[in-house]
Protein backbone atom coordinates (compact mmCIF):
# COMPACT_ATOMS: atom_id res chain seq x y z
CA UNK A 1 0.00 0.00 0.00
CA UNK A 2 1.37 3.41 -1.02
CA UNK A 3 1.86 5.68 2.02
CA UNK A 4 -0.70 8.47 2.22
CA UNK A 5 -1.48 11.60 4.16
CA UNK A 6 -4.84 12.00 5.87
CA UNK A 7 -5.98 15.60 6.33
CA UNK A 8 -9.00 16.49 8.45
CA UNK A 9 -11.29 19.41 7.68
CA UNK A 10 -14.37 20.86 9.36
CA UNK A 11 -15.00 23.13 6.33
CA UNK A 12 -13.93 26.22 8.27
CA UNK A 13 -11.53 28.78 6.84
CA UNK A 14 -8.87 27.74 9.37
CA UNK A 15 -8.99 24.19 8.02
CA UNK A 16 -7.82 25.51 4.65
CA UNK A 17 -4.32 25.94 6.08
CA UNK A 18 -4.11 22.27 7.01
CA UNK A 19 -5.54 21.18 3.65
CA UNK A 20 -3.09 23.32 1.67
CA UNK A 21 -0.16 22.08 3.76
CA UNK A 22 -1.21 18.45 3.32
CA UNK A 23 -1.28 18.73 -0.48
CA UNK A 24 2.04 20.58 -0.48
CA UNK A 25 3.58 17.73 1.52
CA UNK A 26 1.92 15.19 -0.75
CA UNK A 27 3.61 16.75 -3.79
CA UNK A 28 6.97 16.91 -2.06
CA UNK A 29 6.90 13.40 -0.62
CA UNK A 30 5.15 11.68 -3.51
CA UNK A 31 2.22 10.64 -1.32
CA UNK A 32 -1.49 10.62 -2.06
CA UNK A 33 -3.72 12.77 0.13
CA UNK A 34 -7.08 11.64 1.53
CA UNK A 35 -9.46 14.22 2.96
CA UNK A 36 -11.76 13.36 5.86
CA UNK A 37 -14.72 15.33 7.17
CA UNK A 38 -16.34 13.63 10.15
CA UNK A 39 -20.09 13.77 10.62
CA UNK A 40 -21.80 13.63 13.94
CA UNK A 41 -24.44 10.90 14.09
CA UNK A 42 -27.17 13.48 13.40
CA UNK A 43 -25.56 14.43 10.09
CA UNK A 44 -24.69 17.84 8.62
CA UNK A 45 -27.41 20.35 7.70
CA UNK A 46 -29.45 17.61 6.10
CA UNK A 47 -27.13 17.45 3.09
CA UNK A 48 -26.87 14.14 1.24
CA UNK A 49 -23.41 12.59 1.18
CA UNK A 50 -22.71 13.51 -2.45
CA UNK A 51 -23.57 17.17 -1.86
CA UNK A 52 -21.39 17.22 1.25
CA UNK A 53 -18.48 15.66 -0.63
CA UNK A 54 -18.86 18.35 -3.28
CA UNK A 55 -18.75 21.00 -0.58
CA UNK A 56 -15.51 19.50 0.74
CA UNK A 57 -14.05 19.42 -2.78
CA UNK A 58 -14.77 23.12 -3.17
CA UNK A 59 -12.24 23.77 -0.39
CA UNK A 60 -9.42 21.78 -2.00
CA UNK A 61 -6.58 23.19 -4.09
CA UNK A 62 -6.39 22.38 -7.79
CA UNK A 63 -4.28 19.27 -7.27
CA UNK A 64 -6.98 17.91 -4.94
CA UNK A 65 -9.31 17.01 -7.79
CA UNK A 66 -8.22 13.37 -7.66
CA UNK A 67 -8.18 13.11 -3.86
CA UNK A 68 -10.55 10.74 -2.13
CA UNK A 69 -13.01 12.50 0.15
CA UNK A 70 -14.23 10.50 3.14
CA UNK A 71 -17.39 11.35 5.11
CA UNK A 72 -17.52 8.91 8.04
CA UNK A 73 -19.78 9.32 11.07
CA UNK A 74 -18.68 9.35 14.69
CA UNK A 75 -16.71 11.31 17.23
CA UNK A 76 -14.21 13.36 15.18
CA UNK A 77 -10.94 12.56 17.03
CA UNK A 78 -11.56 8.84 17.40
CA UNK A 79 -12.91 8.57 13.86
CA UNK A 80 -9.90 10.38 12.40
CA UNK A 81 -7.54 8.03 14.25
CA UNK A 82 -9.52 4.99 13.07
CA UNK A 83 -9.64 6.10 9.43
CA UNK A 84 -5.90 6.85 9.46
CA UNK A 85 -5.22 3.32 10.73
CA UNK A 86 -7.57 1.67 8.24
CA UNK A 87 -5.99 3.49 5.30
CA UNK A 88 -2.41 3.02 6.41
CA UNK A 89 -1.75 6.76 6.53
CA UNK A 90 1.81 7.86 7.27
CA UNK A 91 0.73 11.22 8.70
CA UNK A 92 -2.38 12.93 10.03
CA UNK A 93 -2.69 16.65 9.28
CA UNK A 94 -5.21 18.88 11.03
CA UNK A 95 -5.62 22.54 11.82
CA UNK A 96 -6.58 24.61 14.82
CA UNK A 97 -10.22 24.15 14.01
CA UNK A 98 -13.58 23.31 15.50
CA UNK A 99 -15.02 19.87 14.83
CA UNK A 100 -18.77 20.48 14.52
CA UNK A 101 -19.50 21.69 18.04
CA UNK A 102 -18.20 24.41 20.34
CA UNK A 103 -16.77 21.97 22.90
CA UNK A 104 -14.68 20.06 20.37
CA UNK A 105 -11.79 22.35 19.49
CA UNK A 106 -8.83 20.52 18.02
CA UNK A 107 -6.35 21.94 20.50
CA UNK A 108 -8.50 20.67 23.36
CA UNK A 109 -9.73 17.14 23.84
CA UNK A 110 -9.42 16.21 20.17
CA UNK A 111 -5.67 16.62 19.92
CA UNK A 112 -5.15 14.90 23.27
CA UNK A 113 -7.09 11.91 21.99
CA UNK A 114 -5.35 11.82 18.62
CA UNK A 115 -1.88 11.96 20.14
CA UNK A 116 -2.72 9.22 22.63
CA UNK A 117 -4.33 6.90 20.11
CA UNK A 118 -3.15 7.65 16.57
CA UNK A 119 -0.58 5.19 15.28
CA UNK A 120 1.20 7.81 13.17
CA UNK A 121 2.52 11.35 13.73
CA UNK A 122 0.03 14.20 13.94
CA UNK A 123 0.89 17.52 12.29
CA UNK A 124 -0.97 20.49 13.78
CA UNK A 125 -0.98 23.29 11.21
CA UNK A 126 -1.21 26.77 12.68
CA UNK A 127 0.37 28.98 10.03
CA UNK A 128 -0.55 29.63 6.42
CA UNK A 129 1.81 27.47 4.30
CA UNK A 130 4.26 29.63 2.37
CA UNK A 131 7.02 27.14 1.64
CA UNK A 132 8.21 23.67 2.59
CA UNK A 133 9.53 23.33 6.12
CA UNK A 134 13.16 24.41 6.25
CA UNK A 135 14.07 24.75 9.94
CA UNK A 136 12.84 22.25 12.52
CA UNK A 137 13.30 22.77 16.25
CA UNK A 138 13.29 19.59 18.35
CA UNK A 139 13.25 20.01 22.14
CA UNK A 140 14.67 16.91 23.82
CA UNK A 141 14.88 15.39 27.27
CA UNK A 142 17.08 12.57 25.85
CA UNK A 143 14.17 10.11 26.11
CA UNK A 144 13.28 7.37 23.58
CA UNK A 145 10.12 9.34 22.75
CA UNK A 146 12.20 12.38 21.87
CA UNK A 147 14.52 10.29 19.72
CA UNK A 148 11.56 8.77 17.87
CA UNK A 149 10.13 12.24 17.23
CA UNK A 150 13.36 13.60 15.75
CA UNK A 151 13.82 10.55 13.52
CA UNK A 152 10.21 10.81 12.33
CA UNK A 153 10.71 14.48 11.46
CA UNK A 154 13.92 13.64 9.60
CA UNK A 155 12.08 11.04 7.51
CA UNK A 156 9.01 13.14 6.78
CA UNK A 157 10.88 16.34 5.94
CA UNK A 158 14.14 15.16 4.37
CA UNK A 159 15.34 18.57 3.21
CA UNK A 160 14.87 20.48 6.47
CA UNK A 161 17.65 21.34 8.89
CA UNK A 162 17.06 20.20 12.48
CA UNK A 163 18.21 21.92 15.64
CA UNK A 164 17.95 19.82 18.81
CA UNK A 165 17.65 21.83 22.02
CA UNK A 166 17.96 20.54 25.57
CA UNK A 167 16.84 22.76 28.43
CA UNK A 168 18.66 22.16 31.70
CA UNK A 169 18.07 23.66 35.11
CA UNK A 170 20.67 24.82 37.62
CA UNK A 171 19.23 24.18 41.07
CA UNK A 172 18.83 27.18 43.37
CA UNK A 173 20.42 29.43 40.74
CA UNK A 174 18.84 32.52 42.26
CA UNK A 175 20.54 31.77 45.59
CA UNK A 176 24.07 32.46 44.37
CA UNK A 177 25.09 29.01 43.24
CA UNK A 178 28.82 28.49 43.03
CA UNK A 179 30.44 28.52 39.61
CA UNK A 180 31.50 24.90 39.89
CA UNK A 181 27.84 23.83 40.28
CA UNK A 182 26.88 25.60 37.06
CA UNK A 183 29.88 24.10 35.29
CA UNK A 184 29.05 20.60 36.49
CA UNK A 185 25.42 20.98 35.42
CA UNK A 186 26.46 22.24 32.00
CA UNK A 187 28.97 19.40 31.62
CA UNK A 188 26.27 16.83 32.38
CA UNK A 189 23.99 18.43 29.81
CA UNK A 190 26.75 18.44 27.19
CA UNK A 191 27.54 14.81 27.90
CA UNK A 192 23.89 13.87 27.70
CA UNK A 193 23.49 15.60 24.34
CA UNK A 194 26.62 13.95 22.93
CA UNK A 195 25.44 10.51 24.03
CA UNK A 196 21.92 11.14 22.73
CA UNK A 197 22.95 12.26 19.25
CA UNK A 198 25.64 9.58 19.13
CA UNK A 199 22.98 6.85 19.10
CA UNK A 200 23.22 4.48 16.16
CA UNK A 201 19.76 5.44 14.89
CA UNK A 202 20.96 8.92 13.99
CA UNK A 203 23.65 7.55 11.68
CA UNK A 204 21.04 7.26 8.92
CA UNK A 205 20.39 11.02 8.99
CA UNK A 206 22.47 12.95 6.46
CA UNK A 207 25.62 14.46 8.00
CA UNK A 208 25.21 18.10 8.86
CA UNK A 209 21.41 18.05 9.01
CA UNK A 210 21.28 17.97 12.81
CA UNK A 211 22.87 20.52 15.11
CA UNK A 212 22.45 20.89 18.84
CA UNK A 213 22.22 23.62 21.43
CA UNK A 214 21.74 23.85 25.18
CA UNK A 215 19.65 26.35 27.13
CA UNK A 216 19.13 26.90 30.83
CA UNK A 217 16.03 28.09 32.62
CA UNK A 218 12.33 27.27 32.63
CA UNK A 219 11.45 24.88 29.80
CA UNK A 220 8.65 26.85 28.15
CA UNK A 221 10.43 30.20 28.06
CA UNK A 222 13.67 28.54 26.92
CA UNK A 223 11.90 26.64 24.15
CA UNK A 224 10.11 29.81 23.09
CA UNK A 225 13.41 31.66 22.84
CA UNK A 226 14.95 28.77 20.92
CA UNK A 227 12.09 28.92 18.41
CA UNK A 228 12.78 32.61 17.81
CA UNK A 229 16.57 32.20 17.68
CA UNK A 230 16.33 29.40 15.11
CA UNK A 231 13.44 31.05 13.22
CA UNK A 232 11.83 27.62 13.28
CA UNK A 233 8.89 26.94 11.00
CA UNK A 234 8.18 23.55 12.57
CA UNK A 235 8.53 22.21 16.12
CA UNK A 236 8.58 18.47 16.79
CA UNK A 237 7.57 17.02 20.15
CA UNK A 238 7.69 13.42 21.35
CA UNK A 239 5.31 11.86 23.83
CA UNK A 240 4.67 8.37 25.09
CA UNK A 241 1.83 6.22 26.32
CA UNK A 242 -1.94 6.19 26.08
CA UNK A 243 -2.82 7.30 29.58
CA UNK A 244 -2.38 11.02 29.00
CA UNK A 245 0.43 13.11 27.64
CA UNK A 246 3.71 12.41 29.37
CA UNK A 247 6.07 15.23 30.22
CA UNK A 248 8.65 16.36 27.68
CA UNK A 249 11.56 18.82 27.54
CA UNK A 250 12.44 18.70 31.19
CA UNK A 251 9.04 19.20 32.76
CA UNK A 252 6.57 20.80 30.34
CA UNK A 253 3.61 18.83 29.12
CA UNK A 254 3.32 18.33 25.38
CA UNK A 255 -0.25 19.64 25.50
CA UNK A 256 0.90 22.80 27.30
CA UNK A 257 3.67 23.44 24.76
CA UNK A 258 1.26 22.81 21.90
CA UNK A 259 -1.16 25.44 23.19
CA UNK A 260 1.24 28.37 22.80
CA UNK A 261 3.89 27.32 20.27
CA UNK A 262 3.56 29.63 17.26
CA UNK A 263 4.90 27.45 14.41
CA UNK A 264 3.27 24.30 13.10
CA UNK A 265 3.89 21.38 15.44
CA UNK A 266 4.52 17.71 14.77
CA UNK A 267 3.49 15.40 17.60
CA UNK A 268 4.97 11.89 17.59
CA UNK A 269 3.87 9.23 20.06
CA UNK A 270 6.16 6.39 21.02
CA UNK A 271 3.90 3.33 21.38
CA UNK A 272 3.79 1.50 24.71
Amino acid sequence: MTPSILVATDLSARSDRAVDRAFELGRDLGMTVDVVHVLKAEGHDGLPELALKNRVRETLPEEGEAAEVLIPEGSPPSTIARVASERGAALIVAGVARFNQISDYFLGTAVDYLIRHAEVPVLVVKQRPRRLYRRILAPTDFSPASKAAILAAARLFPDAAIRVVHVFHVGFEGWGVADHVREETLARAEGGMAEFLGAAEFAAVSPGRIESTLASGEPESAVGQAIEDWDADLVVLGTQGSGGLRRVTGGSRASSLLSWIRPDTLMVRLPD
